[in-house]
């Protein structure tokens, strides 16, 4: 029997490139840190953003959304979550004001639920058989954490951090038909 439990973190910040960490998910950092789970029905507001600006960062806003996947393996049988959470606690805005920025923001969230939905996809395709999924996981996991990196670096990139609100809106839209696309993976 193996377990494993991931919390893949991006932080994306405005007018800046994004970082990232891998922080395994343990009781005391779940505890510690407000999540709101990505919901089609519940958008953003500043009042999620709870953490203190940093003064010294020249981003406007810092958007801190996560992949948390939990992997089993009981009675031979393979089986996975993965949940797409925005992190209030550790997310701030400087401006709290621009709804441009704010839709932004949000856009980091929903290209995160398309990312959470397309490992999902790539998780059932493992199938359930314990060896040959748990062969495969590390690298499976290890490659949608990297293509959600590269594409929200391309986003901030393609829409200069959503200055550009003609790209900004392009995303937008597709971001919104690749979640329906991926509709058969929502959690």
């Amino acid at each position: 029997m193996f377990f494993l439990s991931l919390l893949l973190s991006l932080v994306t910040g405005y007018l800046a490139p994004a970082t990232n960490a891998v922080i395994p998910a343990t009781k005391d950092n779940k505890a510690a840190t407000e999540q709101i789970s990505w919901s089609p029905d519940r958008r953003l507001s500043w009042d999620d953003f709870k953490a203190a600006p940093d003064s010294l960062n020249p981003h406007h806003a810092v958007t801190a959304a996560n992949l948390a996947v939990d992997a089993t393996c009981t009675t031979n049988k393979f089986g996975y979550t993965v949940k797409c959470v925005f992190l209030a606690t550790e997310s701030w805005s400087k401006n709290k004001k621009s709804e441009k920025l704010l839709q932004h923001e949000q856009l980091h969230f929903d290209l995160t639920e398309v990312h959470a939905r397309l490992l999902r996809q790539k998780l059932q395709i493992l199938g359930t058989s314990c060896p040959n999924a748990q062969a495969k996981l590390a690298e499976t996991v290890n490659k949608a954490f990297a293509t959600w990196k590269a594409e929200q670096d391309k986003f901030d990139e393609a829409s200069r951090h959503g200055l550009n609100q003609e790209v900004s809106a392009a995303w937008a839209q597709s971001i919104n038909q690749r979640l329906k696309q991926l509709e058969k993976f929502k959690s």
